[in-house]
């Protein structure tokens, strides 16, 4: 099973979303940023640093918002998200093709990777995603 932490990162009332890269897993789908736990890595840990390499931002990591599994093909996740803010820098696409600031209730417009969609469910219908 794969460990992965990925941040509810909030701007007022909106959320940001990453969209995946045109080629690899889950292409061009929309995810929430974060990444894979690392050998004797805290989760809160891996937070910061995927934040920090995927968008230049250095986060504050808040609290649990909500755990799920999501079973693939080939491999099994177990994925944790966290409320985080923003602490210092200004957000970048450095691994991601587009980022954006989205309501809760925008996010059904978009396609998200299989694994987030429950995630994204929870989300939809209040107004700041809370």
């Amino acid at each position: 099973m794969i460990k992965v932490v990925a941040a509810i990162i909030r701007n007022q009332n909106k959320i940001l979303i990453c969209r995946r890269a045109e080629e690899g897993d889950c292409a061009d789908l929309w995810e929430f940023p974060g990444g894979k736990l690392e050998p004797g890595e805290t989760m809160e840990r891996c937070l910061i640093r995927g934040c920090e390499e995927e968008l230049g931002i250095r986060i504050k990591v808040i609290d649990l918002f909500a755990e799920t599994k999501y079973q693939y093909p080939e491999h099994e996740i177990a994925f944790s998200f966290f409320n985080a803010e923003i602490r210092e820098g200004t957000v970048s696409a450095i691994v991601h093709q587009e980022l954006r600031w989205v309501t809760p209730d925008e996010m059904e417009r978009y396609e998200f990777c299989p694994a987030d969609i429950e995630i994204v469910k929870k989300l939809v219908g209040t107004k700041d995603g809370t």
